[in-house]
C-alpha cells in the first residue's frame, strides 16, 4: 500500500512538473531584460540632466503619469508638463533605482522599482515606481508610470532594498 501510494505521488509530482516549469520559466526576465529597463534609466539620466526631450523620447505619445497619494487620492500629471518642469527646475535631482522586479511577456513587460529621491544631494523621499512598458516597432517605451511615497524612514527603506 505505501509503494502503491509513494508511486502515485510521485507519478503526480512528475506529471504536473511540466506545468510548473512553464509557470516558473513565464516570471522569469528574458534576456532582453536591458532594452526593457532601459528607458528607464534613460529617464532618470534625462531628469539629471534636465533634458525635456530625452524624458519624452522614453514614453510613448500617449504615456500616463500618475502618483498615488498616502491619503489614496491619484494624482494626474501630464507628461509634457512634467518633462518642461524638470527642464526648468535648477535644483541637482536624482533619483535612484534600489531594485528592478520585471514581468514579461512579448511586447508588454511590468517593472517594479523602490527608488530614493535626492534634491540637492539630500534624500528628499522615497518610495517605489510600476512602469508599464511597451515594445512599438522594435523600441521599449514607457506607457504608463504610478508612483507612491513611502511614509516612514527612507533611510531604513534604502537600506532594506540596497541590501
Amino acid at each position: 500500500m505505501k509503494t502503491l501510494l509513494s508511486r502515485t505521488l510521485t507519478l503526480a509530482i512528475l506529471s504536473c512538473l511540466p506545468l510548473i516549469v512553464q509557470g516558473h520559466q513565464l516570471q522569469q526576465p528574458a534576456s532582453t531584460d536591458n532594452a526593457v529597463v532601459a528607458p528607464i534609466y534613460r529617464l532618470f539620466d534625462a531628469m539629471r540632466a534636465h533634458d525635456q526631450h530625452k524624458i519624452l523620447g522614453q514614453f510613448t505619445d500617449t504615456a500616463l503619469l500618475q502618483r498615488i497619494s498616502n491619503s489614496g487620492e491619484l494624482i494626474d500629471t501630464d507628461v509634457k508638463k512634467f518633462a518642461l518642469s524638470i527642464s526648468e527646475n535648477t535644483a541637482k535631482l536624482d533619483e535612484h533605482i534600489l531594485a528592478v522586479t520585471m514581468h514579461q511577456q512579448d511586447h508588454l513587460a511590468s517593472v517594479w522599482t523602490p527608488f530614493a529621491f535626492y534634491l540637492n544631494d539630500k534624500l528628499s523621499h522615497c518610495g517605489t515606481n510600476s512602469f508599464q512598458m511597451v515594445q512599438i516597432n522594435g523600441n521599449w517605451k514607457i506607457h504608463y508610470l504610478i508612483d507612491v511615497t513611502y511614509n516612514g524612514d527612507c533611510q531604513a527603506f534604502v537600506e532594506k532594498y540596497a541590501s
